[in-house]
């Protein structure tokens, strides 16, 4: 009891003088690791603020932990974002913009973050979709199980005879049955497996559960589906695209075009709008009570109080704003991601912060807070400070890019890439040719009223200091990756 009540001040005087690791050490235990990354789930949550969509047991999450308001990946598609959150690694770094690409064929001696955690004698096992979702991109190197995620989850998410056609078909479906008739269902049922086999051996563990909703098809269970009947979807904001904005900071939705209820080129049909967004809002609802499940067994097993949570998503989205859907751009809508740290090592503070942060920093801030070195520099920052101090003056900024053209992410070599840095009030990208290494194209953005840029306004005198300042630091960090 006398250290517990003294946890605070000692975690202050230790962290100072040797960093998180040192107070690892003197509470005398390894703290466990829930690591939960969601697909495609942007922060459309209510305890971000979106009243509309119904997620009860990630804001019971949320109100015991610190909720990152301005957090971001650093790129705005699967395989890019994991590897470099994966890896510590910017994507620069790991060599990894496409859906193709294992960072081991880039950066072979890299140490992974469950790597990192498996070397410090922790059990370390992924289920679902962690890395990227390939035989070629799972890294078995990472887990002490490196099978886990792979054997005991089905992939089957159509079940009406119309979509039993193998490979794309319908952008959504939900059909009666109960959870585990989906991948996601059974993910949840296997990480808990995994939760009590932790309690009755004691050993310390790193569990990542990856889900794979709210990803493309729209696939759940009946019940999701209708928890929205009597809600309204008959409104985009900002739909048009940003006036002045250049082409190349767009696609043609070519993810979203390959499902075959949806048209080859043209707009979709207002119904077919309303259709995929509430479909979207079932599949988050679907992922949250997953989540609810896992850490109601967390809570049950008596696991809370020594383990870190972390809960993230590996990009943002878009729902039609901006002439736009699912993700692949460099605008706020696809790069600002949910970020949900708990963090009982610490005296479990709780609360929100709206300091600007990277998906990057979630290695370090995991490797911190359990008392495990780096084996190797790592590109992000440790949020342990904001964990103990949310309101603390935090004057970062977050850095993503984008490949062009869009066949770049699996079969062509990029001719341009995007990158764009985001402070507090402004996003700014620049476009390379990457045979020139010329600027061909700029775009900048006022964020200070609103989360969707609606206006480029690079060039304008009025933004002249802004813009010089933007520049400079995005040139800076595009030469030293």
């Amino acid at each position: 009891m006398q250290l517990f009540r003294l946890r605070p001040y000692l975690f202050t005087i230790l962290f100072l003088i040797g960093g998180l690791g040192s107070y690892s050490q003197a509470v005398n235990r390894k703290m466990n690791v829930l690591f939960i990354v969601a697909d495609d789930l942007r922060p459309d949550l209510r305890c971000y603020g979106n009243k509309q969509v119904i997620t009860p047991n990630i804001d019971r999450l949320a109100a015991r932990s610190i909720v990152f308001n301005n957090a971001y990946c650093q790129q705005a598609v699967c395989n890019p974002s994991r590897a470099s959150v994966l890896t510590g690694l910017r994507p620069d770094q790991t060599g990894v913009t496409d859906l193709v690409t294992h960072f081991r064929d880039k950066v072979p001696d890299a140490v992974t973050l469950p790597q990192a955690f498996k070397n410090a004698g922790y059990t370390t096992i992924g289920v679902g979709k962690v890395f990227h979702n390939t035989k070629k991109t799972v890294d078995t190197v990472s887990w002490s199980l490196p099978k886990a995620g792979n054997v005991v989850v089905s992939n089957k998410e159509y079940f009406l005879e119309r979509n039993k056609r193998g490979g794309k078909a319908d952008a959504f479906e939900f059909t009666e049955g109960d959870d585990e008739k989906y991948p996601d269902g059974q993910i949840a049922g296997e990480t808990i497996k995994l939760l009590k086999r932790f309690k009755e051996s004691g050993e310390p563990f790193f569990l990542a559960t990856g889900l794979k909703k709210p990803h493309l098809p729209f696939c759940a269970p009946q019940k999701y589906w209708d928890l929205y009947r009597h809600m309204s979807f008959a409104t985009i904001a900002a739909k048009e695209r940003p006036v002045a904005a250049p082409g190349i900071a767009f696609h043609q939705w070519q993810e979203l075009r390959g499902y075959t209820d949806i048209p080859d080129q043209g707009p979709l049909s207002v119904q077919q709008e309303q259709d995929l967004m509430r479909a979207y809002y079932a599949c988050i609802s679907y992922v949250d009570e997953q989540i609810g499940k896992i850490m109601q067994e967390l809570d049950r097993l008596g696991l809370r109080e020594n383990t870190v949570v972390v809960l993230w998503g590996d990009h943002g989205y878009h729902l039609g704003e901006q002439d736009l859907w699912c993700k692949s751009t460099n605008f706020e809508l696809d790069t600002r991601i949910p970020l949900i740290v708990s963090a009982p090592a610490i005296d479990q503070k709780t609360g929100n912060t709206n300091a600007i942060v990277e998906a990057v920093d979630i290695y370090p801030t995991l490797i911190d807070l359990c008392g495990i070195a780096p084996a190797s520099k790592l590109s992000g920052k440790s949020l342990a400070p904001l964990l103990l101090n949310p309101g603390m003056k935090w004057d970062h900024v977050a850095y993503s890019q984008f490949c062009r053209p869009y066949k770049a992410i699996t079969t062509q070599h990029p001719t341009h890439m995007g990158y764009t840095v985001r402070d507090k009030d402004f996003r700014y990208t620049l476009w390379y040719n990457l045979s020139t290494n010329s600027i061909e194209a700029r775009e900048l953005y006022d964020m200070r009223q609103s989360h969707v840029e609606t206006v480029n306004i690079a060039g304008q005198q009025k933004y002249q200091q802004a813009e010089k300042k933007l520049a400079k630091m995005l040139q800076a960090y595009k030469q030293n990756q």
